[in-house]
């Protein structure tokens, strides 16, 4: 016997629902035909409260998240034509979003990826959030693999959806790392992501970037064009970047070879700062603030 894959089982169990308690024959229609975008429009507009209702009471939040997480554009487009676009996420006291947040989740933080929240287009952003709303932003190791004009566009919608004194938090690799087989690892064309990566930024091309986008910068960890590590205390609630000095991950420290080829690449007077430090890996992190 095949088992229904997990969209059939949702598809199934929401239209479920609509036939044991609304009877909907257009919801049914649509349903019959799989066409999950005409379905969304019926439930939005028809039964959208009572439906959700029903499903949290029958413990259906992975079905919820499903739906939300393969097509909550949609979701959200069909809820605003229903709602005249009265529908904004509104977060738990304070608005806290990840942006390409991969597998990334913290608590309080909404984990968007590009299918949630296109950082370069405005309709994306208005779609989730209201202007002048959010608290906090967390991109990391995700604007270099924008192009320069992208990456303005997004800083521009940011900035519109910041509030004022809201901190758009940016980790991404160093250039001015002193290790050459991490600036051969990380940099565009670089063996880590040789096609995705398309920028390569040091702390004074980020500060020359804030300065023309409007904001004011905190520099918080960076190698200096010496070679030298700064760091600043920072809070981690505004924003916890994994590939940074004190987590020390971004290599496989199991692997003597990666670790003596790390090494030895860095010029002597530089490498003792990585064993006080007990640092390997490291991004360029920095705070944009409104």
């Amino acid at each position: 016997m095949i088992r229904p894959s997990l969209k059939d089982r949702v598809v199934r169990k929401v239209a479920g629902v609509l036939i044991e308690k609304y009877f909907p024959s257009e919801a049914i229609d649509a349903l019959a035909k799989n066409h999950f975008s005409k379905m969304i429009t019926v439930v939005c507009r028809d039964h959208l409260q009572d439906v959700m209702v029903t499903l949290a009471k029958n413990h259906c939040p992975t079905m919820i998240a499903v739906a939300c997480r393969d097509h909550l554009q949609d979701v959200i487009r069909e809820i605003n034509n229903t709602t005249k676009g009265h529908f904004k996420y509104v977060g738990n006291g304070k608005i806290k979003v990840i942006v390409g947040a991969g597998p990334q989740q913290l608590l309080g933080w909404l984990s968007t990826n590009i299918n949630i929240l296109n950082i370069t287009q405005d309709a994306s952003w208005r779609n989730l959030f209201n202007p002048n709303s959010i608290d906090n932003i967390l991109a990391e190791h995700v604007v270099e693999h924008l192009s320069l004009d992208e990456l303005y566009r997004a800083l521009e919608h940011a900035r519109t959806y910041l509030k004022p004194g809201g901190i758009f938090r940016i980790a991404v690799p160093d250039a001015f790392h002193p290790s050459r087989y991490y600036y051969n690892l990380v940099k565009p064309g670089g063996w880590e992501t040789p096609e995705q990566h398309k920028l390569f930024f040091d702390y004074e091309m980020m500060t020359r970037i804030a300065e023309k986008s409007g904001y004011r910068m905190r520099l918080l960890e960076y190698f200096d064009e010496q070679g030298i590590f700064h760091q600043e205390l920072y809070s981690l609630d505004e924003g916890a970047v994994q590939r940074c000095a004190k987590n020390n991950c971004g290599l496989d420290l199991s692997d003597k070879t990666v670790i003596e080829r790390f090494y030895s690449s860095i010029a002597e007077p530089l490498r003792q700062q990585f064993y006080d430090l007990k640092m390997t890996y490291t991004s360029l992190i920095v705070d944009f603030m409104k």
